[in-house]
């Protein structure tokens, strides 16, 4: 930090609007004196922490903070001594007035520019004690403080601390809100004064020093008091969160802060430097931006994209521009969330940008609940395994946290560098048009981004651009570039003129480029002569290279030799943030060659930068690349890998130097644990060794793109590498610390389980780390829930442990218990990998419990039970009764047998025992039970359970005589206990002993003994019917008896079990239990009418007892509910109960007389004949449904008059009591009008009708649809049966409701469409035209409410009206085919193009422009369209349009292309649509002809002539595909050699036609191929496979195909079938040889191979070679190389040739081995002829051949060869000496072996020929 006092004229300071701005937003409405000073004392004045703080008292009323007054009085002492015109008077009169005048003097006394530094010191200055001053006051009624008056003596260093806790000031309801707060904010205060008075003092120390300019770095001095009060910030942040929430959040609000922050520590402070920074711009600059923003500010744009090409400044004016909106501006205050996007941290992408923005809204939305908790799901919703969703959900978060500024609050949001997120362009859109949505969404929010290109959607709306040209900038880079040379001695020797010439030069030369300014100054200030820097200097004014090549060209300056550089800017190359110094440090002192930690030169890392200072900077304790642009350069070199390491290995040296960094410093061991490491400690060891957090942060992030780790994921680590692996479990629980907290759990996973996987690999599994490593893979699998490979993990742990560890280390048991509590929740059923892992570690707990505690201790008893379980859930009965067994001896021991807890693991032991069907150990043990119990009260619950499971048990055995015995045993002697008057048991023994009945019930059941059940519910009801019991349980019990009763059709007693259980639920207000009685009663009483309706079908016995039983039932129901005062619902309810009844037993008299009765009680005006008839004031509806089966039940016992006076009482009755057009009223009238019907009472019908007419026309009017329809009704009575004219009621409809002559209203249209008819049908053509025009026009106008035109009246109607036309009034072709366009149009509009009625029409439009030439092409469009639709429409093509229809339109079709296509000037499209008419009838005839049909083929022809004139690139390709389909049909379908032949014929014409002959050749030979041999050509371009089936027939087509597609006839047609019939035959002969001995398929192959070798065949060949020597190599096993043994058997092949008399292998491999040897030696290969040689001569001397006499000679020859004797021609090639020996060698052994089998055959030489006298001669 560098501050000098300037001097300057025209000075311009702030304005007064500014001031006025300034103070609005910041000052209190009363300027009160301050509570409390900041002063200050450099390092070697600092007071200890206890000297500056005191404590914090309690008052009963409220509670103080007493904590500045020691530290002021501290500071008041050291002020007095250290300043000498500072006393105790002059500190205690200090205001803030005082501060501010002393401001204003100062600004006076300078006058400094606006935007220089002096000017911006003294606006921070102001700004600082603002808001101290402020602090103070609101702290004041808690802080205790009466000489704090220091606090006003402020720097303008401590702007960015004002900025930090001016958000305080808003929130200062909250200041107070708590203890723990109010403590917090006084220790803030403090630290304040603290910094401010060792600030002070350092000042003070350094002018008395005599400096004139102080210059120091600020960060390294107070950097840690300052990231105190950062944290003090945070502190209470959080505190206000938490008292805010309370206990409603499910998370705090520390762990939403560390998610939305990044996990680096030194990261954080890396971006909250970018955001605090204001120190790294020149003075003066960016200050012509000011109208800009203000219009900007006070516009209503919501966004501001600031664009320019690199280099440009925008960063720096972003800035400028988040410094300057944090004062007021234009009258308006703004809340700044600002992000910065750098090229040198990796990973940011969207969400990051989201994150940074959270944090700030995090401060800036204290108390807002909502936006907290959309923090908390966003929190969740990032650990699932949904990115998309996690991102969409983080974005809404900042919506929400926007939403608060409405009103007066304003926002800016200010984001730089989008252009460098890690995804491209794609991500950068992305995010920009997200903030632009948010921008734009909230009013009071306006956004400003830096880019270098247009990064919103077009179209975006209120967005201003605003491109950075060099017009704006070419004052601010003059101002740098004069900065930039200020210290070069050539440049400050220069007069003002010549520097102001040399710096417009260099401007101009710049093109308003920041960058191409600065590295042009940084190399002329390398210039160390006057010569050199004139040199440069023209060279820069005149270059026209762009920056791109400056950079380079700066970048080639610089020596990368040096291990330092080449170290330090790899490092920066490869880092996920940019490096500190001390950081830099360690990793220098980190030596890999010597595997140390070593001491380092001081001055090695200034030289580094020395070095690379025109491409690094070094800022705040960082060392980054100075633009992005100078990075990208860089990355291209390490790319090359030449000067620069490639990236791959310098990841890989730079993870193996942080690894190594732990190695050296933290070897101390120290055991596992499972306990994850506490916070303090985490950041007690990151503080201790530097290096650290980066190392636990980023080492696996640098292995994976490291070599180390391939692209595959398998892991290459080098020797070096595993030598300074650190092995200490320190390092693994500071990475299971640090990822489970800060990274996404499927992150956390990922990356645990790679370092598990290096430190298995470097250190083993058996090792501490590695069981460190595998306790934080479980830890974290199971925080996440997933408990299979949670288990997995803890269970390796264990494993390790007990192999590590002593078996039973506590450890050991811990991993054991954590794998046991976390695949408790599986479910487990069989017998799996993790079954058999859980049941080890519950034998090894339960033995180390055993030993540690004893045998019957509860954990043991606990684990055995747990172990007991395990097998009976994966059904290993014999292990679950094993282990059960063992735990009730354990019990027994300690409780005692017949205890509650024996008892308890004796059920578990019968449940395994019945799962294992172990009926007999069932009943023996329960048996055992049993015979303990019975000691017990019978009315024990224990004894009554133990004899029902006995019961059971001895059921399920099939011994249901005792089962049953211990039912009724049991029930007796509860029964016997009931009549006993027991005080102590009372009602709850009554319970049992129902209970027991129900079991035995359900016993007797499932026996299928119903009757039995009967008679025993029964018995059970008889007993309890007249008991009064107070016990709502019993009652509950005889409901359970009665829905029994129910289900074996005990309906009767039932309804009575139930009404008493009713009665006493309604006495007790047990409503809803009451009311699921009624319920059952209603249910149960309707099940009785059934079941009497279903009995009138048996026996009258049977029909008369159930008839009776439940007409009683009945009856009495309905007799009481008659007596009843009031008719309620209930009443209503009974009465159609009887009546339905009745009714279904077709009780017509006795319905009659119920449904009378009930009409008395409910409606007796019906009844009566007398007085005006009405409806009830209640239950109108159901006294209607009575009368109604009233009327019913005399229609069925045939008194028509009867039910007719009763439906007409009730129709008068409603006409009475209703609405003309109640329903009621119409159901009455319908019932009515269908009695007459059904009984043909027609005039009596249509009379009613029109009374209702008449009644509707009154009150409804004559439009109403009642009205309507019954004139409809009425007319189509009259028309039908002749009563009246129908079609004066039809026209009638037509006239009231008719619009006109071109209208017809929907509902008259039933109405035309008779009328229609009519006329049609009484040959009325006048009046049908009519009709039919309106009926037309309305259909074609297509108004809604037409459902009536269905396509079958619309296709009549055309009909009819086309006739009409055409032959009655004759119109014109014209006007008739306009009407058929008419007709089609609508019907496609209407019906859809796919309809049945649409499809017609076009056909009938298609065939009528037929007529006509000029309608030609379109009736050929007109028929295609038509047969696509009945192509897409199943349901069309099948059902409605015919097949003959269908083929009569595709044979037009056909004619009308041909007709076309005859022309010359026929189009492209044409043929298209003519190939795919030809195609069709190509498929139809193909089907029903066949494909070798002559029809077929000439079709055929004519289509692949169109293909082929349509001249298209896949013309070709459709056309060889149609010629390869139709070869391979004939050859697999057709089996007449006539027809084969001719249809070769006519193939080969069209192949020779087309010119595809070569490729008629290939297919030819393929074809063949797959007959002959089954198998075709491997990659064949074909891609066919023949079917096996496929006979020699297929010959006739091949061969006719070959000889005419061949154009030289030289060959015969006999002479290729017989080659055809001759391949087949050798090879079907090869093929079955197969099977057969190896010397018969030696013959075999050895004929087909020359058959193929003079066909020259060799794909075949070789195939054959392969196969067949696969097999000879089985029988006969050469000792030698695999090649060698293929050249001997081929040999012996050609030898063999087309040989067919009987083979004597040995024979042949004596001929064949000398004419093999001799061939090799003349091509020169001497070393495969030995070999060929020495594996013939092993083979011949096994096969016993040179005993023959026929075969000596051919020894002698063979050695002779070995020699070179025998050749045809010298061998010219040199052999090497050691091989002619071994040739030499094997001649003789030849030789050796020839004359013993001579010798030993008694073979006389002087019978050898004459030559091989001479060979044998020459060879001894």
């Amino acid at each position: 930090m560098a501050m000098q006092t300037p001097n300057g004229s025209n000075a311009s300071y702030i304005s007064e609007a500014e001031t006025s701005d300034l103070t609005m937003r910041y000052q209190s409405p009363e300027v009160r004196k301050p509570s409390g000073y900041i002063n200050g004392i450099p390092k070697e004045y600092q007071l200890d922490r206890h000297d500056s703080y005191s404590t914090t008292v309690s008052h009963s009323s409220e509670q103080r903070v007493t904590i500045l007054k020691e530290t002021v009085k501290v500071t008041c002492r050291r002020f007095i001594a250290d300043f000498d015109a500072v006393d105790e008077r002059l500190i205690y009169d200090m205001t803030i007035e005082e501060y501010f005048e002393y401001i204003e003097r100062q600004r006076l006394t300078y006058m400094p520019h606006r935007g220089s530094h002096w000017d911006k010191v003294l606006k921070w200055a102001e700004f600082f004690g603002l808001q101290i001053s402020t602090f103070a006051n609101t702290v004041e009624p808690f802080v205790v403080d009466n000489n704090a008056r220091a606090l006003e003596m402020t720097f303008a260093v401590f702007y960015n601390l004002g900025l930090s806790i001016a958000f305080l000031l808003r929130r200062n309801n909250l200041l107070m809100a708590s203890e723990y707060l109010r403590s917090e904010v006084g220790h803030s205060l403090n630290d304040l004064l603290v910094l401010v008075r060792d600030v002070g003092l350092y000042y003070r120390v350094k002018l008395f020093s005599g400096a004139h300019e102080i210059a120091f770095d600020f960060n390294t001095i107070f950097g840690r008091q300052i990231s105190s009060l950062s944290e003090r910030k945070i502190t209470i942040v959080n505190a206000m969160w938490e008292h805010v929430l309370g206990h409603q959040s499910t998370i705090q609000i520390h762990t939403v802060r560390n998610w939305l922050q990044p996990s680096d520590r030194t990261l954080r402070k890396l971006l909250t430097d970018h955001d605090a920074t204001a120190g790294g711009r020149d003075e003066f600059t960016c200050e012509w931006f000011q109208s800009h923003l203000l219009a900007f500010t006070r516009s209503q744009d919501k966004i501001l994209s600031l664009q320019g090409p690199s280099g440009c400044g925008k960063s720096v004016l972003a800035g400028w521009i988040t410094e300057r909106l944090q004062r007021p501006i234009g009258k308006k205050s703004f809340d700044l969330v600002s992000c910065t996007i750098d090229a040198d941290i990796a990973e940011e992408n969207s969400v990051v940008v989201a994150r940074r923005l959270l944090l700030q809204l995090l401060d800036l939305n204290v108390g807002n609940k909502e936006f907290f908790q959309s923090l908390v799901e966003a929190n969740q919703a990032a650990k699932s395994s949904n990115p998309a969703a996690a991102g969409k959900t983080i974005w809404q978060c900042v919506d929400i946290g926007l939403n608060q500024y409405q009103g007066t609050e304003y926002v800016m949001i200010i984001v730089d560098g989008l252009d460098e997120l890690e995804d491209g362009q794609q991500q950068t859109t992305s995010v920009a048009n997200q903030l632009a949505f948010l921008a734009s969404k909230h009013k009071n929010v306006q956004l400003i981004t830096c880019s270098r290109g247009t990064i919103f959607k077009s179209g975006q709306e209120k967005l201003r651009n605003f491109t950075i040209t060099s017009d704006h900038t070419h004052e601010d880079i003059r101002l740098v570039i004069d900065n930039s040379l200020h210290g070069q001695i050539h440049f400050d020797h220069q007069n003002e003129h010549a520097r102001e010439r040399i710096v417009e030069q260099l401007r101009q030369a710049a093109r308003g480029n920041f960058l191409e300014a600065i590295l042009t100054a940084f190399l002329l200030k390398r210039e160390s002569t006057h010569g050199g820097f004139n040199k440069t200097l023209k060279a820069a004014s005149e270059s026209k290279v762009d920056v791109n090549d400056l950079v380079v060209r700066v970048i080639n300056t610089i020596d990368l030799t040096s291990a330092e550089v080449h170290g330090l800017i790899s490092w920066m190359l490869i880092t996920g943030r940019p490096l500190t110094l001390p950081e830099i440090k360690l990793l220098f002192q980190t030596d890999l060659a010597k595997r140390s930690f070593v001491d380092l030169n001081v001055n090695v890392i200034s030289n580094a930068l020395a070095v690379l200072q025109p491409l690094v900077t070094q800022r705040n304790g960082f060392v980054r690349f100075r633009h992005s642009l100078i990075r990208q350069h860089m990355l291209s070199i390490q790319k090359e890998g030449e000067r620069l390491r490639n990236r791959r290995d310098a990841q890989a040296d730079f993870t193996m130097r942080l690894l190594a960094y732990c190695h050296f410093n933290m070897g101390k061991p120290h055991d596992p644990t499972l306990e994850m490491m506490k916070s303090p400690e985490v950041e007690d060891l990151f503080a201790k060794f530097g290096l650290l957090e980066y190392i636990v942060t980023h080492w696996l992030r640098h292995f994976r793109s490291s070599s180390l780790q391939q692209d595959d994921g398998s892991l290459q680590l080098t020797s070096e590498f595993r030598a300074v692996f650190p092995g200490t479990t320190r390092l693994p629980l500071l990475e299971w610390s640090c990822w489970e907290t800060t990274r996404s759990p499927s992150d956390a996973i990922h990356l645990s389980e790679l370092a598990l996987r290096v430190r298995q690999e470097v250190l083993t599994q058996n090792h501490r780390a590695s069981l460190q490593g595998l306790i934080a893979c479980g830890n974290i699998y199971r925080k996440e829930q997933k408990v299979t490979k949670a288990g997995e993990y803890f269970y390796r742990a264990s494993k390790v442990s007990q192999h590590l560890l002593r078996k039973h280390h506590p450890l050991t048991i811990s991993c054991s218990a954590t794998f046991l509590t976390v695949t408790e929740s599986l479910t487990l059923t069989s017998r799996t990998e993790i079954a058999s892992w859980r049941e080890q570690l519950l034998v090894f707990v339960i033995e180390t419990y055993k030993q540690q505690f004893g045998k019957t201790h509860d954990l043991v008893i606990q684990h055995y039970k747990l172990l007991a379980q395990f097998y009976t859930d994966i059904h290993e009965e014999q292990h679950a009764e094993r282990i059960w067994r063992e735990v009730r001896e354990i019990v027994v021991l300690r409780f005692g047998k017949g205890s509650q807890e024996e008892t308890q693991i004796s059920e578990h032991l019968t449940i395994v025992l019945k799962k294992g069907d172990k009926k007999t150990d069932v009943v023996e043990y329960e048996r055992g039970i049993f015979d303990i119990v019975t000691e017990l009260y019978v009315w024990d619950v224990r004894r009554i359970r133990m004899t029902l499971e006995l019961a059971w048990s001895y059921e399920k055995r099939g011994e249901t005589l005792m089962a049953e015995e211990l039912f009724v045993v049991l029930w007796r002697k509860l029964t016997d206990q009931c009549h006993h008057h027991h005080d102590h048991h009372g009602v709850d023994i009554h319970i049992r002993t129902i209970d027991v009945v129900i079991e035995y019930v359900h016993f007797l059941r499932r026996c299928h003994r119903h009757e039995e059940a009967a008679n025993v519910l029964i018995c059970i009801w008889s007993e309890y019917e007249e008991h009064e019991f107070e016990s709502e349980t019993l009652f509950l019990k005889l409901k359970i008896i009665g829905q029994l009763m129910r289900e074996i059709n005990l309906l009767t007693v039932a309804v009575s079990v139930f009404r008493k259980c009713l009665n006493w639920f309604k006495s007790h207000s047990k409503y809803e239990h009451a009311k699921s009685c009624e319920i059952i009663i209603s249910e149960t009483t309707v099940e009785m009418i059934k079941s009497a309706s279903v009995t009138t079908t048996t026996t009258t016995t049977t029909s008369t007892s159930t008839t009776t039983s439940t007409e009683v039932v009945v009856r009495e129901l309905f007799e009481s509910t008659l007596t009843r005062t009031t008719v309620t619902s209930e009443t209503v309810t009974i009465c159609k109960d009887l009546i339905s009844y009745y009714m279904t037993l077709q009780l017509w008299s006795e319905a009659i007389e119920a449904s009378k009765r009930s009409l008395i009680v409910i409606w007796r005006s019906i009844v009566n004949t007398g007085g005006t008839l009405a409806l009830p004031k209640d239950f109108g509806k159901d006294a209607i449904d009575i009368a109604m089966g009233w009327a019913a039940c005399h229609l069925r016992c045939h008194r028509f008059y009867d039910a007719e006076e009763i439906y007409v009482r009730i129709y008068h009755a409603c006409r009475n009591s209703c609405r003309i057009d109640d329903d009621r009223l119409t159901s009455a009238y319908t019932v009515l009008a269908e009695l007459y019907e059904e009984h043909h009472h027609w005039r009596k019908v249509i009379e009613l009708h029109q009374g209702m007419l008449a009644e509707y026309r009154t009150h409804l009017g004559s439009k109403h649809h009642l009205t309507i329809r019954t004139i409809y009704v009425l007319g189509s009575l009259c028309s039908e049966h002749g009563h009246g004219n129908g079609y004066g009621y039809y026209q009638e409809i037509i006239d009231v409701l008719g619009h006109g002559d071109h209208d017809c209203h929907p509902d008259a249209l039933g109405a035309m469409m008779w009328m229609c008819r009519w006329h049609y049908e009484t040959g009325q053509w006048h009046e049908l035209r009519n009709v039919c025009k309106v009926l037309w026009d309305t259909w074609r106008r297509q108004h809604a409410g037409y459902e009536k035109f269905t396509a079958d009246f619309v296709e009549v109607l055309y009909l009819r009206y086309r006739y009409l036309l055409e032959h009655h009034i004759r119109v014109e072709y014209s006007v008739l085919r306009g009407l058929i366009i008419e007709y089609r149009d609508a019907c496609v509009k209407t019906f859809g193009v796919s309809a049945a009625i649409t499809i017609k029409a076009t056909i009938e439009l298609a065939h009528y422009s037929m007529q006509m030439e000029k309608h030609v092409h379109e009736a050929i469009s007109l028929y295609e369209e038509a047969l696509t639709c009945i192509e897409t429409s199943s349901k069309t093509k099948t059902s409605i349009i015919s097949t003959i229809t269908i083929t009569q339109v595709r044979e037009r079709l056909t004619q009308a292309y041909v007709q076309v296509c005859s022309h010359d000037s026929v189009s492209t499209k044409t043929i298209e649509r003519a190939i795919k008419v030809m195609l069709y009838r190509y498929e139809s005839i193909r089907d029903s002809l066949g494909w070798a049909h002559k029809e077929t083929l000439t079709i055929l022809r004519e289509l692949v002539h169109l293909h082929m004139k349509l001249k298209k690139q896949d013309s070709a390709t459709t056309v060889q595909r149609m010629l390869l389909e139709v070869t391979l049909q004939i050859i697999m379908r057709e089996k007449h050699s006539r027809t084969l032949h001719e249809a070769g014929r006519l193939v080969g014409q069209i192949f020779s036609r087309c010119g595809f002959v070569s490729y008629g050749h290939d297919m030819l030979h393929e074809l063949r191929l797959q007959i002959i041999t089954g198998n075709g050509t491997p990659n064949s371009k074909f891609g066919i496979t023949l079917d096996t089936a496929v006979s020699r027939v297929s010959f006739v087509f091949l061969v006719t195909l070959e000889q005419v597609m061949r154009e030289n006839l030289s060959i015969s047609y006999a002479e290729v079938m017989a080659d055809y019939i001759t391949e087949s035959v050798l090879y079907e002969s090869y093929s079955r040889s197969l099977k057969s001995s190896p010397t018969t398929l030696l013959g075999h192959a050895a004929r087909l191979r020359a058959f193929l070798n003079r066909h020259k065949r060799q794909t075949q060949l070789q195939r054959i070679e392969k196969q067949s020597f696969e097999i000879f190599i089985k029988k006969w096993s050469f000792q030698a190389a695999t090649h060698i043994q293929e050249m001997l058997y081929i040999s012996i092949l050609e030898q063999l040739g087309d040989d067919v008399r009987e083979i004597d292998v040995g024979d042949v491999a004596c001929r064949s081995s000398v004419a093999k040897v001799s061939a090799l030696l003349q091509h020169d290969q001497a070393q495969d002829a030995f070999e060929v040689a020495q594996c013939a001569f092993r083979f011949i001397k096994e096969q016993r051949s040179y005993f023959k006499s026929d075969n000596v000679h051919y020894g002698f020859k063979l050695s002779g060869l070995m020699v070179l004797l025998g050749t045809d021609k010298p061998v010219k090639a040199s052999i090497d000496a050691k091989l002619q020996q071994n040739m030499r060698q094997l001649s003789q052994e030849i030789i050796r072996e020839v004359l013993k089998c001579c010798k030993e055959s008694n073979m006389e030489f002087v019978r050898l020929p004459l030559p091989d006298l001479n060979g044998l001669i020459a060879l001894l």
